[in-house]
C-alpha cells in the first residue's frame, strides 16, 4: 500500500496550486499555444539506493512560465551490493525564468511528488524539488541539466522536444 507522507502530501497541495494559478499578461501580437511537449530522459540516482534510469515524459504548458508535467523511469539500483530492478514515477510543476527564449540558456525551478519502487521494497512516495537549466535547440530539440533531491539526490539529462514559441 502507498502510504503518503506530510511532505508528499505538501507537495501535491502545492502542485495543484500552482496548477491554479492565473495565467499570465499576454504580449500584444503573440498568442499563446498550449502545446504539449515529449521528453526523454537518463538520470544518476544518489540514493538510497543508487542507481540509473531512462525515462519519459510529457508536460503542458497551462502559462508561459508553466510547465505541468509527468514521467516515468526504469533502470537499476543497488541493494547490498546487488543490482536490483527499480523504477519510478513523478509528476513535477516547473516554473521557467526564461519563458520566451530570450536568452540562450534558461533556468527553471519546480516541485512535485515522485513514487519510487525496487524489487526489494514498497513504493514510497517523496517530495521532489528540481533545478535545471536548459539549453539551444539542436535539431528540433532542447537539452537540458537538472538536479533533483527527493527520495535521494539525482542528476540528470533531459531531451524535450522544441516548441515553435518559446521554452
Amino acid at each position: 500500500m502507498l502510504a503518503i507522507s506530510r511532505a508528499a502530501a505538501f507537495a501535491l497541495a502545492f502542485a495543484l496550486a500552482c496548477a491554479a494559478l492565473p495565467a499570465g499578461a499576454r504580449a500584444q501580437g503573440e498568442p499563446f499555444k498550449p502545446a504539449v511537449q515529449f521528453e526523454t530522459r537518463i538520470d544518476a540516482l544518489g540514493g538510497p539506493p543508487a542507481g540509473a534510469q531512462l525515462g519519459i515524459g510529457a508536460n503542458i504548458a497551462p502559462d508561459y512560465y508553466l510547465r505541468l508535467g509527468a514521467d516515468a523511469a526504469f533502470g537499476a539500483a543497488s541493494r547490498g551490493g546487488t543490482a536490483v530492478p527499480a523504477g519510478r514515477v513523478d509528476v513535477v510543476t516547473r516554473y521557467l525564468l526564461d519563458p520566451l527564449h530570450e536568452f540562450r540558456w534558461g533556468p527553471y525551478a519546480g516541485a512535485g511528488m515522485t513514487a519510487q519502487w525496487d524489487q526489494r521494497a514498497n513504493w514510497r512516495a517523496n517530495l521532489l524539488v528540481v533545478l535545471g537549466i536548459e539549453g539551444p535547440v539542436h535539431a528540433g530539440w532542447r537539452t537540458s541539466v537538472e538536479l533533483g533531491l527527493g527520495g535521494g539526490a539525482r542528476l540528470g539529462v533531459v531531451l524535450r522536444r522544441a516548441r515553435s514559441n518559446g521554452r
